[in-house]
């Protein structure tokens, strides 16, 4: 934990040390990720061509928590990295700190590869499992439709800041910390990104194109087989990329998806940056 000081001449124009304020920071993949995904029924979300996946694993590694003000002064940053099993139910504390009680408009943090992380809430092997893929990402479980299961085991290796972060329906950015108080923010993961079809904006969520990319039919999807689908090849109006560069085959785009999941505090954005 590291507390950084307002400059010492503000100290001295107010006449005494800022009061100090708390900043306790979880996370959470809320239902989706701890009891999956559902085909859809009526209105209501889930896959829209009648798939629904459970995961049985879904491990991340959270970094680089940062609490700075609007120039960029850094307030507080997260020591080191702490991996975590979503399936397990939540939310879970990541990191807690303290700073002087003001508004901060700059609250980012990151999910990379870390080599050196501990465990949050995950035991030693998915935290070796991690390691040994130098993942950022793991994501295991299941998909089912009628009489059909297929089944993946996907590692990503991506790094994304998500920078700019505010709460849904808040102005402004960031968190306020008020003197005396503890601010609670959480870090939200979103696993149905993953199976989104549009990386634009009206999305919905489909497994077809995934399923079929079983190519020998045993029952896995792997992202090897992923990358052998050329978007070009799906329906049209399926999978559009919204003019993302480099973005041509399933795994591209799957991969692309996965760098939108990092949210805040529910619904609030932050903007994702590859490292």
């Amino acid at each position: 934990m590291r507390r950084t000081a307002l400059p010492a001449v503000l100290a001295l124009i107010a006449g005494c040390e800022p009061p100090v304020s708390a900043v306790r920071f979880t996370t959470w993949g809320e239902a989706y990720i701890e009891a999956g995904i559902p085909a859809q029924a009526g209105a209501e979300d889930g896959f829209v061509d009648g798939w629904a996946v459970t995961f049985s694993r879904f491990l991340v590694v959270l970094n680089d928590i940062t609490v700075a003000d609007a120039q960029g002064q850094v307030a507080s940053r997260q020591p080191g990295a702490k991996a975590f099993d979503l399936v397990r139910r939540g939310p879970v504390e990541v990191y807690a700190a303290t700073a002087p009680a003001r508004r901060y408009e700059q609250v980012s943090y990151a999910i990379a590869p870390d080599d050196t992380a501990t465990a949050g809430n995950l035991d030693a092997a998915d935290l070796a499992l991690l390691t040994s893929r130098k993942a950022s990402v793991i994501v295991v479980g299941s998909a089912k439709k009628d009489a059909v299961t297929k089944t993946f085991d996907w590692t990503f290796t991506t790094a994304t800041t998500y920078a700019d972060c505010a709460r849904a329906g808040m102005s402004g950015k960031g968190v306020v910390l008020t003197a005396g108080a503890e601010a609670k923010v959480e870090l939200t993961v979103h696993g149905d990104h993953f199976f989104y079809d549009q990386l634009g904006n009206d999305a919905a969520l489909r497994f077809q194109a995934l399923a079929d990319a079983d190519a020998n039919a045993d029952g896995r999807v792997t992202l090897e087989e992923l990358a052998a689908v050329q978007l070009t090849t799906l329906p049209q109006g399926l999978y559009g990329t919204a003019s993302v560069a480099n973005v041509r085959t399933l795994r591209d785009f799957v991969t692309q998806n996965v760098r939108t999941i990092g949210h805040y505090d529910g619904e609030g954005e932050c903007v994702p940056k590859a490292r």
